[in-house]
């Protein structure tokens, strides 16, 4: 069963392209839509919420056309990635509002505000203004709001932006629980690869209004794998292990990045890479600061796609 099908799907915002000849099929369970900023995850989300009309092409979600289709709207769960949550209003208030435009009144509302609210983990400031609340928090609440009507698909649009790296991996958890636990379909977007490929194994890779790649992560894998990535590494030990690793055939170039204890290295196997690299460091006795992947956000990733 596919929950969403779209075929040549595009959306023009006067001279500026949403979306541009869109194929995919998205079938149930959770789904990552991965791309940089710009690259149409939004003007997607629109389109499938019945927010805005296809200016060409076909789009079925649950075998139905979304625009103005209220039945189908009901059906759906869509957490933005602006942030337009009341600050005045406690998180209980906030979901009040959103469950009393679903239709919902009296017990069956209160009782629903309880069991969302555990669900994502914020029951606990319920009765906390929103203006107190963390990013995590508001990512909570907004999640929370989303699922309040009980729906049977749940688009997630950039739910991890801006909140730290402890709130970021309980937010995945929360996701992943969703469907697990909850049965909700779930579509999740982001611009990391790494944060979607913990919450599920299903991706679509869009550029410029694209689906340039679609399948099981490890097929994605495979695709990315062959375009060198460069990977920063700050911590002691530097130089050796730069020499270790110019002995290893996935690495293509090692430099220093503004300092001997900062190192930029290109590699053609990432994940190779970062599976020894923490073995190295202490075969050196070194000490590791900061590593990260200059191609998290996949910009360079998507060009070498396109291109190829």
């Amino acid at each position: 069963m596919n929950l969403i099908r779209a075929d040549k799907l595009s959306k023009w915002y006067g001279e500026v392209i949403g979306l541009n000849s869109f194929s995919v099929d998205i079938g149930p369970g959770i789904t990552g839509i991965v791309g940089p900023n710009g690259a149409g995850k939004s003007t997607l989300f629109k389109l499938i919420i019945g927010m805005i009309k296809p200016s060409q092409g076909e789009l079925l979600v649950m075998g139905q056309r979304p625009w103005l289709n209220s039945e189908l709207s009901s059906k759906i769960g869509f957490c933005p990635d602006y942030d337009n949550l009341p600050d005045e209003a406690t998180g209980r208030e906030f979901l009040r509002l959103t469950g009393g435009l679903q239709g919902m009144r009296g017990r069956r509302l209160d009782g629903r505000i309880d069991e969302v609210s555990e669900t994502v983990g914020i029951g606990y400031a319920l009765g906390r203004k929103i203006a107190g609340y963390s990013k995590g928090m508001r990512q909570r609440i907004k999640i929370a709001g989303a699922i309040i009507h009980d729906p049977n698909m749940l688009l997630l649009d950039e739910p991890l932006s801006g909140a730290d790296p402890q709130a970021r991996r309980a937010l995945i958890d929360v996701i992943k629980g969703l469907h697990e636990e909850k049965g909700h379909h779930v579509i999740v977007s982001s611009h990391v690869l790494f944060e979607v490929e913990r919450m599920t194994s299903d991706v679509i890779l869009v550029y410029k209004g694209r689906a340039v790649a679609s399948g099981h992560i490890s097929q994605i894998r495979n695709l990315i794998d062959k375009h060198p990535h460069n990977i920063i590494i700050q911590g002691e030990g530097m130089v050796e292990l730069g020499q270790r690793l110019l002995e290893r055939d996935y690495t293509v170039s090692v430099g220093f990045d503004g300092g001997k204890d900062r190192l930029k290295v290109e590699v053609k196997k990432p994940d190779e890479f970062f599976d020894e690299v923490p073995e190295m460091v202490l075969e050196v006795g070194g000490k590791l600061q900061e590593m990260y992947s200059m191609d998290d956000n996949l910009q360079a990733v998507f060009k070498y796609l396109v291109g190829r």
